[in-house]
């Protein structure tokens, strides 16, 4: 008896590590993820502040297939995961006409970046606008209006002044950062004003993969 009772240990205690080492190995695709903190398991989730045409260009971890059909994005072979292509993460890269708009005291040029899964899930997302522009004068008001009513309907009417917002969603998070470069508007070396607004979707919600 003692004998079939100490089998019995030895057989729960291999299957509890067979089965820890199971959960606890991931593959290279699945670990980004869990250091993204993307929750594979998401449904219905909020829709971003980022506009395209009148309407939200995504709702986070949707499936790319689902953007508007004539939003314009290639693979980028620059992006963050470009050495994880072969394991299901993709980078892109989107120059889309509607996010640059010309004005006759400047312009504004919209470059997005994003990352999906092996089930082409957008997980990740970040925007860099460059504001050809001094936002410090009267056409400030114009740039930051053109913002706020065509890309970002979310942004609050003291932005311009505290130059970062950030907006919670239950399962991400949206940052916006305006900000001067240190070398806007040296004149005396040839530079002239520009702003940058840089815009991020992050992933907040583990799903323990």
């Amino acid at each position: 008896m003692r004998n079939i009772l100490l089998l019995i240990c030895i057989s729960t205690i291999s299957c509890t590590n067979n089965n820890t080492a199971t959960v606890t190995k991931l593959s290279q695709h699945d670990s980004i993820l869990v250091a993204e903190n993307f929750d594979t398991t998401i449904t219905n989730a909020d829709k971003s502040c980022l506009y395209y045409k009148g309407k939200p260009l995504l709702a986070f971890g949707q499936n790319i297939i689902l953007f508007d059909t004539t939003f314009s994005f290639r693979y980028d072979p620059n992006g963050s995961y470009q050495d994880f292509h072969r394991q299901g993460i993709t980078d892109y890269l989107s120059l889309d006409d509607f996010y640059s708009t010309k004005f006759s005291t400047g312009k504004i040029d919209g470059t997005l970046y994003f990352s999906a899964d092996n089930k082409k899930r957008v997980f990740k997302l970040s925007a860099t606008f460059g504001i050809d522009a001094d936002l410090v004068d009267t056409s400030g008001m114009e740039f930051m209006s053109h913002l706020k009513d065509k890309y970002f309907p979310c942004l609050p009417p003291d932005f311009k002044g505290k130059q970062t917002f950030e907006l919670t969603h239950k399962n991400f998070v949206e940052q916006f950062r305006l900000y001067s470069p240190p070398d806007s508007a040296n004149a005396e070396h040839g530079f002239k004003p520009r702003w940058s607004l840089d815009y991020t979707i992050k992933a907040t919600k583990k799903n323990g993969l």
